[in-house]
């Protein structure tokens, strides 16, 4: 039997829109998108609805992909839930674009950036971008190929939305370019046809030729936001003729480095609104509190984004907490038996910046990884452990965020490779999706200072030394 909840509030909604238009469903964390998702999926696929058909359910990461397949009726063979990379490489594979081992991986596409500049050095290119961080340029080339951008015309003419860090046009835009070109020659000279991010216009470029019936007549995509505008452009593509696409996002929780609304991604409402949920229905108003106020700090980047205020609920509990702990070595001891205690009969999470401290915090725990490599969802009590990236979608009834520490969070590597405002902006939204997890308890704690991403305690939480 399906875990599926029945819809609430105003769910039904999203549930039930037409089945042969594009929508576009926006909503803050906790008004239940993943849940809208899957049972507009349900929807969609059953015999009885008029213009039903198969269905493929896409979403950015696989933590995901297994909670949803949890969420999936089990009756149901004509609802398929994967992540935008497999739907794209089984895609290529189908019409002979796509061999073994041809999709260089994040530490090959460094590498290989690396050489790049290398080359560009060589080949007398001095602008002094290519004295900027490494991951800046290899987060730039991933945008260049988000957006679908193919020309050095183009890369100069394009305002550079959702990118704080300046670039002018002229040399620096050409350098980069020259960057992108040899990133690419060396690539194609290692066996390697694409990246994660330049795959999705392979499969824009294939569906425009492709004349042979769709597989899919409705498309869902949930957590929209990090997915890129060419990404959701090849799923737009992809429906049948007379089906639908609906994405469902929240701009807040934008965490991949897009940060680019909608709009520029080829859905067509011709002319009909944007669905809006505001209610958050997974947070007390205690943990839904804290949210907002990150979501109203001056880290919070808006930019074009289209975003929906959260509104908090009415359903109380216990306030939140951040302690104070000595150093690093008892925090994680006072964590793990709070975690420990609180997980005999409740779902806990130990959520971190990155899945090495998240380990480290939780070592000697017994615990389920949020991991690519975890098995079938599984809500039973216990203890779940991972970064922030990989929490996102899920709810726990208990959250632990561990080492909100100045030194580890904003993360060192993200202020080294952009500038401030930037760089605050990315981690601030992490901070947000990792409060929202947490359904009635949220316990934060540190040693030494505070993250500065913390918005000031006007009543938000308990404080307490361990």
């Amino acid at each position: 039997m399906s875990p599926l909840p029945t819809p609430k509030g105003n769910q039904h909604k999203a549930i039930f829109l037409s089945a042969d238009r594009h929508h576009v469903v926006l909503g803050t964390a906790g008004t239940g998108k993943s849940t809208m998702a899957m049972l507009r999926a349900d929807h969609l696929a059953r015999t009885s609805t008029l213009n039903h058909g198969p269905v493929l359910v896409v979403t950015y990461n696989n933590t995901l992909v297994k909670y949803l397949r949890y969420l999936s009726p089990a009756s149901s063979n004509a609802i398929t839930i994967e992540t935008y990379g497999k739907f794209a490489r089984g895609y290529l594979n189908s019409v002979g674009r796509m061999g073994y081992n041809q999709i260089a991986g994040p530490d090959d596409v460094r590498a290989l950036v690396e050489r790049a500049k290398t080359n560009v050095r060589a080949a007398g290119y001095t602008h002094a971008v290519l004295d900027r961080d490494l991951g800046w340029i290899v987060d730039e080339l991933h945008w260049i190929s988000g957006m679908g951008i193919c020309s050095l015309a183009d890369y100069q003419a394009v305002d550079r939305l959702g990118r704080q860090t300046p670039l002018t046009r002229g040399d620096a835009r050409q350098t980069v370019w020259a960057v992108r070109d040899a990133y690419r020659d060396i690539r194609a000279a290692c066996g390697y046809r694409y990246d994660w991010y330049d795959i999705a216009t392979a499969v824009t470029d294939s569906l425009a030729n492709d004349h042979d019936p769709r597989r899919y007549r409705h498309i869902i995509i949930d957590e929209g936001q990090d997915l890129s505008p060419e990404a959701i452009r090849s799923l737009v593509a992809a429906v049948a003729p007379g089906g639908s696409l609906t994405f469902f996002g929240d701009y807040h929780q934008a965490i991949y480095g897009q940060g680019l609304s909608w709009q520029k991604s080829g859905i067509d409402l011709r002319g009909r609104q944007v669905e809006r949920f505001a209610d958050n229905l997974r947070n007390t108003a205690q943990i839904a509190n804290v949210a907002i106020a990150l979501t109203e700090s001056e880290f919070m980047s808006t930019g074009d984004l289209d975003l929906v205020l959260p509104r908090a609920p009415k359903a109380a509990g216990p306030m939140p907490t951040l302690v104070r702990c000595d150093n690093a070595a008892s925090e994680a001891e006072y964590i793990r038996d709070l975690a420990l205690d609180a997980s005999k009969d409740q779902s806990i999470a130990i959520l971190a910046r990155t899945w090495a401290e998240a380990k480290r915090v939780a070592a000697g725990l017994a615990y389920t990884p949020l991991r690519e490599s975890m098995g079938r969802w599984d809500e039973r009590p216990g203890i779940y452990v991972g970064a922030y990236h990989s929490s996102k979608g899920l709810e726990f009834d208990g959250v632990f965020l561990p080492q909100l520490n100045d030194a580890k969070l904003p993360h060192p590597d993200v202020l080294r490779a952009y500038d401030d405002n930037e760089a605050y902006a990315r981690e601030a939204r992490l901070l947000y999706v990792a409060v929202t997890r947490a359904r009635s308890s949220l316990v934060m704690s540190h040693s030494g200072q505070p993250s500065r991403l913390l918005p000031a305690n006007n009543g938000l939480w308990r404080e307490e030394n361990a």
